[in-house]
């Protein structure tokens, strides 16, 4: 399944993962659970020589006002991580006082909650999603992935380049040169860094050289709500294949 929750990937046979890296081996995607607590995440760090950023939602299931997200930051200020949301549809931040949203060290977002008109989003990172019209899609995708970049108050634009698993056999056609500049255009111009999704396994390599020329920082992401995190071998193996270095990395200020 070439870019959707690959199985494997050739440039892990690439990497000995026991040596060390030039580049911070940060994961700034990663969620709690009443399973998987921040004490547990913590723990895998200290094995895994890994530091993290934790995000919530913030919607009505999840951070439903401003209570909510105040009790989340001070919550996770007790811990050594950096506190970041991640929204799921456009125009968010209109529920939430713009005081409290500064006090988070990063915004993450993806695409991959596309809006449908008179129905119900499209979510793309599902196994059963359908695609009828690849083309149709694909013009919708990106003009969602595009008003994300140009417009949503964000630092990380997360799972770049994923396919819905029915499409993901026309990766390499569907990402044509003209998509992806049009992707690293809209970030470079907010200074939005792109995700390397750990689970995904996107981007490819061409697609980070050239946000790397285009002077675009990077992440880490294994989007885990288990003991994946922090494990990254796809994200530190594309990264050293790419020849990634720590100037190339987005790095969060902590707020505390």
């Amino acid at each position: 399944m070439a870019a959707g929750f690959m199985a494997a990937s050739p440039v892990l046979n690439q990497l000995n993962l026991e040596e060390t890296y030039d580049f911070p081996l940060l994961d700034l995607h990663v969620h709690t659970t009443n399973e998987f607590t921040i004490k547990n995440i913590l723990e895998l760090g200290e094995k895994r020589n890994v530091k993290f950023g934790i995000v919530e939602h913030p919607i009505f299931w999840a951070l439903r006002n401003d209570d909510d997200l105040k009790k989340y930051i001070e919550n996770l200020r007790k811990y050594p991580v950096y506190v970041g949301l991640q929204p799921t549809y456009i125009g968010w931040h209109k529920n939430y006082s713009p005081e409290l949203i500064a006090k988070v060290d990063y915004i993450l977002m993806d695409p991959q909650t596309i809006p449908v008109e008179n129905g119900e989003p499209m979510q793309i990172w599902k196994f059963d999603t359908y695609v009828e019209n690849t083309e149709e899609f694909m013009e919708r995708y990106m003009d969602y992935s595009l008003k994300i970049l140009k417009y949503e108050p964000i630092n990380i634009f997360a799972w770049p380049l994923f396919l819905p698993v029915c499409i993901a056999r026309d990766y390499y056609s569907l990402w044509t040169q003209k998509r992806m500049v049009q992707l690293i255009d809209a970030a470079k111009a907010r200074n939005i860094a792109f995700e390397i999704n750990d689970m995904s396994h996107t981007p490819h390599d061409k697609f980070i050289m050239m946000a790397k020329e285009a002077g675009i920082k990077f992440t880490f992401g294994s989007d885990s709500r288990n003991s994946n995190v922090g494990r990254l071998d796809y994200s530190k193996a594309i990264a050293k294949k790419c020849g990634l270095k720590p100037d190339d990395f987005y790095v969060p200020v902590r707020k505390a």
